[in-house]
């Protein structure tokens, strides 16, 4: 049974953006409802509506979150206000190996949502600048992890 899907996305270069779009494309051909929305136009406090997500998140400078992300990025931070034990949700962190906190923003958004209480769909992937193959793998694994969902 098709799962709605709320995908959300942290870009500065456009790389983030552009695998939320193919994956969209994907996640649609195989039945699914999907919103696409940048962190920036999206408050941590939506994810209170939403029952499963997808984020696909760029590092910026070394290790930070994208400056339009780090409101959003910030807001998972509040463990003890951000209840969200009924969140399934899956991380690709896209980075750069010469940062000193490689795939920081990812990382740090995947241990946020797990502190609030959501629960993983998969493991956070991590990318470095040559992103293709893992990316099209976790793409793969969350389509597969999505049959799975009552």
């Amino acid at each position: 049974m098709p799962v709605p899907v709320t995908l959300l996305y942290a870009t500065v270069s456009g790389n983030a953006e552009q695998l939320a779009t193919v994956a969209a494309e994907r996640l649609r051909a195989a039945g699914h409802a999907v919103q696409v929305d940048d962190v920036a136009a999206f408050p941590a406090a939506r994810l209170r509506e939403t029952d499963t997500v997808l984020i696909i998140a760029s590092t910026w400078g070394e290790g930070e979150p994208p400056p339009d992300a780090a409101d959003f990025c910030a807001a998972l931070r509040a463990h003890d206000r951000l209840r969200l034990g009924h969140l399934r949700y899956a991380v690709l962190a896209l980075g750069s190996s010469t940062y000193r906190d490689f795939c920081g923003c990812g990382r740090r958004i995947d241990e946020d949502l797990a502190a609030c209480g959501a629960t993983r769909l998969l493991a956070r992937v991590e990318c470095d600048t040559k992103y293709r193959a893992k990316f099209e793998a976790w793409l793969t694994d969350v389509l597969e992890a999505l049959k799975h969902i009552a």
